[in-house]
């Protein structure tokens, strides 16, 4: 009787010991098919791939433009994302980034205003527009794609006028600091984006506001019936990518010390593949912020590789195209599985 126990707990631990190698290499299985996770595999992967090809990639001075060009499209991603989460789009980010560095160089420079005035103010727009788009939405019931459109082209066509086509120069060192200044080596642009991160990562994640987005994106009619607010949480949406996308019109506007109307051309390409490519889905009430700013700072490497590569300009949106179609077939694939 002895020997049997002996033997069925000796039975017992080789099962047991055999189990834990498959459960520890469960949870890596699990975590590399994270989105989050492989994508930034996939960023590491770049960014070891251009420093063996051009080790000037990792030098100190194209470290620091590439934070900041990924800090620039992270903020303009994060507002996007907010938009599609709810399973609209908001296709004005480009004139709006335009539209936030001319504003806030008119207002300084042409108008006289003081920067502490000028900045927020900009902001202030950028939030009414984004308030106008969440009304369209809510209360005409008019998708995003169609109001954003509309946006699209008149804040672009703002930025004409206010500069008659050429830009505005010269905005003081003091507003510049935005765009070009460091803190303790860090680009200022790096430590806003982060500021930005952290913020909307504790509303979606800790918050019953960010449980009723994701509710709201997920399954509109069951979040109303559940007592959402559902009109008010999407107008909070439009108005966060709004501000976001004139933020980055601002910062870039003191990178440049200038506000040119062309500025954010097409950015809303670059901005949404960011937020696809991350892990959301045009469904709405899918994905996580963590995964939009790794969905940014794989198109950052993307491009900026591309310059040190001397690729020439031309095949990059080209490049970026062929990412965003990927990551909608992968969207589209793993939607289907799950039907």
């Amino acid at each position: 009787m002895g020997k049997a126990d002996s033997s069925t707990v000796g039975r017992e631990m080789a099962a047991r010991a055999k189990e834990a190698p498959s459960g520890l290499s469960a949870v890596l299985r699990r975590l590399l098919t994270t989105t989050e996770v492989a994508m930034f595999v996939v960023v590491v992967f770049l960014v070891i791939l251009a420093a063996i090809i051009n080790p000037r990639f990792i030098g100190l001075d194209n470290s620091k433009t590439l934070t900041r060009d990924i800090a620039i499209l992270g903020i303009a991603a994060i507002g996007e994302g907010f938009a599609i989460l709810t399973g609209n789009i908001d296709l004005s980010v480009g004139s709006l980034y335009g539209l936030g560095g001319v504003l806030v160089a008119y207002c300084i420079v042409t108008r006289g205003m003081p920067i502490a005035l000028a900045i927020p103010l900009t902001l202030l727009i950028g939030l009414v527009i984004g308030l106008i788009h969440g009304l369209f939405v809510t209360k005409l019931k008019m998708h995003g794609f169609l109001i954003t459109l509309v946006t699209m082209g008149v804040a672009r066509g703002v930025c004409l006028v206010l500069t008659k086509g050429w830009p505005i120069i010269d905005l003081p060192r003091a507003y510049n600091v935005i765009g070009q200044g460091h803190v303790f080596n860090i680009p200022v642009p790096f430590l806003i984006f982060a500021a930005i991160l952290a913020t909307t990562v504790f509303l979606l994640r800790f918050t019953y506001i960010g449980r009723q987005i994701y509710a709201a994106g997920g399954n509109i009619e069951a979040a109303r019936l559940s007592g959402v607010n559902v009109d008010n949480r999407i107008i909070l949406c439009f108005v966060i990518s709004a501000v976001c996308a004139s933020l980055t019109g601002m910062i870039q506007a003191g990178r440049l010390t200038l506000g040119h109307p062309g500025a954010g051309s097409g950015y809303e390409l670059s901005a949404i593949t960011a937020c696809i490519v991350g892990g959301l889905s045009f469904a709405g009430g899918e994905g996580s912020v963590l995964g939009i700013a790794v969905g940014a700072a794989l198109i950052g490497v993307l491009q900026n590789a591309m310059i040190m590569l001397n690729v020439s300009p031309y095949w990059h949106q080209i490049v970026i195209g062929m990412v965003l179609l990927l990551a909608i077939v992968f969207d589209y694939v793993r939607r289907r599985r799950r039907v």
